[in-house]
């Protein structure tokens, strides 16, 4: 079997809501899918998004450059040597890691479907069927904060996400209002995006904590090591490393520094499986917490997050694998969410179908 074609196909997806965070505001995503055909026949499908903040891995050049070196390291190469072919691809460019993701999960995706397995299977068998779903909540008003918990929660949600760093009081009145709207038995957390310094993280915790905020995302800015090892020493809620860890060895300093309990895994973070499963073998070694995170993206790099979760046994649950809800335009199938889980997908490869 030979790689015959590749088609990449750039896609915006407009989001329900306008999206805003302590570091940054969307109203829509940048993403791209990908098409491998084979002589045989097979095609395998990938997709990946790109952060709007993104300097490093602008969204057309990346896919420009990403498109012509696979087309020439590619075709008429055997697409089951998925590591040989993928460190071609990351010898002869630079950056542009999660462009390459939409590659790798492509790869992926006809391999499960050449041996007819889903990519949990690849990946050395599922563990789980059903993921709990931590949904995320966006910043806006008291008001608009609570309405939109109290209906992810009439809509079966157990876990959410809520959006912080816009001050103490500003956070403690938010939170607040969210949690008398969910009730005492929703679990919360908060992701500060590093927007503390911090001393000021400590008392923003501390405040929420008798409201019962479970977990704090990123408290301080990401480079700060020192500052968010104080702030794990100092509050009783877990601290979650997410824009502090890009890559295994980024792991193993978060650990030697006491700086967080837990680490937040994403496949488009850490350049797809591959790079994701050497993380989740760090944080074992060094006692850390594996955390699946997200963003709005679509259901197909979901679909393979959650073939990856069910695969991999440290990660604990939820996990942030459902945020395609919000998006509209996504031309991917067979991933939804219900009663506040996703279902691993059954079928051959990622399980899902791209409708372009």
């Amino acid at each position: 079997m030979k790689i015959e074609r590749l088609t990449f196909i750039p896609h915006r997806l407009k989001r329900r809501f306008p999206w805003q965070t302590a570091s940054y505001s969307a109203d829509m995503v940048e993403a791209f899918y990908v098409k491998i055909e084979t002589d045989s026949g097979l095609i395998g499908i990938g997709a990946a998004s790109v952060m709007p903040s993104s300097r490093s891995d602008p969204f057309e050049a990346g896919l420009e450059v990403i498109q012509s070196a696979t087309t020439a390291l590619f075709l008429g190469k055997d697409p089951l040597f998925i590591e040989a072919l993928m460190l071609a691809l990351e010898r002869s460019v630079q950056g542009y890691g999660r462009h390459k993701v939409a590659v790798e999960l492509a790869l992926y995706d006809l391999a499960g479907k050449a041996h007819n397995v889903p990519v949990s299977t690849l990946l050395g068998g599922r563990t789980r069927e059903l993921i709990p779903v931590l949904k995320m909540l966006g910043m806006g008003t008291p008001e608009w904060m609570a309405e939109r918990a109290g209906l992810f929660v009439s809509q079966g949600y157990r876990y959410l996400k809520v959006k912080l760093g816009a001050g103490l009081e500003r956070d403690r009145e938010r939170f607040s209002a969210v949690r008398k709207t969910v009730g005492s038995d929703v679990i919360l957390t908060g992701d500060f995006n590093g927007a503390y310094d911090a001393a000021t993280a400590i008392k923003v915790i501390e405040a929420l904590a008798p409201d019962g905020l479970a977990m704090a995302e990123q408290p301080v800015p990401a480079g700060d090591l020192v500052g968010m090892a104080a702030v794990t020493q100092a509050v009783r809620p877990i601290v979650l490393a997410d824009q502090s860890v890009r890559s295994p060895k980024d792991v193993f300093e978060v650990a030697r520094a006491g700086a967080a309990k837990a680490v937040s895994i994403k496949l488009l973070k850490f350049g797809g499986i591959r790079g994701s499963l050497a993380v989740a073998e760090v944080c074992q070694s060094a006692g850390l917490t594996c955390h699946v995170g997200g963003t709005a993206t679509s259901r197909l790099v979901e679909a393979a997050q959650a073939h990856f979760v069910s695969a991999t046994p440290a990660i604990v649950t939820p996990c942030e694998i459902g945020e395609f809800e919000e998006l509209d335009g996504d031309p991917v199938e067979g991933l939804e969410v219900i009663d506040g889980a996703v279902r691993v997908p059954t079928g051959p490869g990622l399980g899902v179908q791209l409708k372009i």
